[in-house]
């Protein structure tokens, strides 16, 4: 698969996402990915505890477990800025830029 850029990988996923709302019986509103996304910031949280040796693993984490969980968070992320057209590829040099100012002057 070639690499997209962020706004192109945003598209994308909302296309995935329309496809797969089309076939559910339930709809996911905002507020449902919302609770998905923080559902899945905790099993990166729990995937980093893990890695680093702070709490013994339920089943053991490996950087793909923590790549998948990440990729579950991009997920969220891309279709809930979609779905209120945000740029994120726009926002994202704006907080990259105000990091740099701030931290790096």
């Amino acid at each position: 698969m070639p690499r997209r850029t962020i706004a192109e990988a945003q598209k994308a996923t909302f296309e995935l996402f329309k496809e797969i709302s089309e076939k559910r019986t339930v709809s996911w509103t905002p507020f449902a990915l919302v609770t998905d996304l923080l559902e899945e910031a905790g099993e990166v949280a729990s995937a980093v505890k893990a890695l680093e040796g702070y709490k013994p693993p339920d089943k053991p984490k490996s950087k793909e477990m923590l790549a998948t969980e990440l990729s579950d968070v991009l997920y969220a992320v891309f279709v809930l800025a979609e779905t209120y057209g945000i740029d994120l590829e726009e926002s994202y040099q704006q907080t990259t830029d105000s990091y740099r100012e701030r931290f790096l002057k």
